[in-house]
């Protein structure tokens, strides 16, 4: 019934002695949570890794549900590939209480009245490499080698990570390839883009409103 996704490439390292060698490198399709990252369960919040199947976790639109198996993979660093790299996303950028490591090609929600006035919804999903530069978020290279680790429910879910951010789980799908169709809508790069900009225009509007009360007090 529910099951631990053990990789092949993990076994791979193990039978070669645990060297890095056998182990596949990050690339920028790689979707999942950072090792390190906390999820909201029903007995509070946990990293992603000390997660096992039979958990239940709180998502967005379904409450607490059910993991039913959990993907794990050890990826190491491209250096030569810097679009993979994970982004380092600071303590209030997305919602999020604490500071963060974000793969480059998983999906999150965001809220704002950009959002709406462009999709005609309050609540859009998008790949977290569109946030580069939004709040601070910025690529960071990561260390020799990062564990990944994806959530697996009976149909896809938002997950609360972090005391705030949300992240778009699928219910099965490899970590190191693309997504399959999913019941929900992520919006395609370009137009993420145009949405964080709008965004970021908003925070600038915001910032020079506060630096006008604060010049007139």
């Amino acid at each position: 019934m529910f099951a631990w996704k053990t990789t092949t490439w993990e076994k791979a390292a193990r039978s070669n002695g645990g060297t890095s060698a056998a182990l596949p490198k990050l690339d920028t399709h790689t979707t999942g949570m950072v090792s390190g990252t906390k999820v909201a369960t029903n007995t509070g919040w946990a990293k992603v890794e000390t997660i096992r199947e039979g958990q239940q976790v709180l998502t967005f639109d379904g409450g607490l549900q059910t993991i039913i198996a959990v993907t794990r993979h050890v990826l190491m660093a491209d250096t030569n590939n810097i679009a993979s790299w994970p982004m380092a996303v600071p303590a209030g950028a997305i919602g999020n209480h604490e500071g963060m490591s974000l793969l480059p090609h998983q999906s999150v929600m965001i809220e704002s009245d950009a959002a709406e006035d462009m999709t005609g919804d309050p609540f859009a999903i998008i790949p977290v490499a569109a946030l580069e530069g939004y709040r601070g978020i910025t690529q960071s290279r990561p260390s020799e080698w990062i564990e990944v680790i994806q959530l697996h429910f009976a149909q896809d879910e938002i997950a609360f990570a972090n005391i705030g951010a949300l992240f778009l789980c699928y219910a099965q799908t490899d970590l190191i390839s693309d997504a399959a169709q999913s019941d929900y809508a992520v919006l395609p790069m370009d137009v993420a883009e145009d949405l964080v900009d709008c965004l970021m225009f908003e925070d600038e509007a915001h910032a020079s409103v506060g630096a006008a009360q604060f010049a007139s007090a």
